[in-house]
């Protein structure tokens, strides 16, 4: 098993009053969930506006769908930082 399908259990969807996800957030989360439920050997793209929070996104789908490896592949030095 590899640490992100160890570490799901970990995971949380806080609601945004709390410091948490925005809606926009929690929508892509559980629409990456349902496309990979239908779908389990087919790529998703998920597409959200700027300012959004595309990165805690990116971040989680990893646990959501309980990777082993992750490749992350950004199109500037700045937002590899970023992430």
């Amino acid at each position: 098993m590899g640490y992100f399908a160890e570490q799901y259990g970990h995971l949380r969807f806080p609601y945004s009053s709390d410091g948490g996800l925005r809606n926009a957030q929690r929508g892509a989360i559980y629409a990456i969930g349902s496309h990979s439920t239908l779908y389990p050997d087919e790529a998703a793209i998920v597409v959200m506006p700027t300012g959004s929070g595309k990165a805690s996104v990116l971040m989680m789908a990893p646990y959501m769908l309980q990777k082993e490896k992750v490749l992350i592949v950004t199109p500037s030095i700045m937002v590899r930082g970023q992430i």
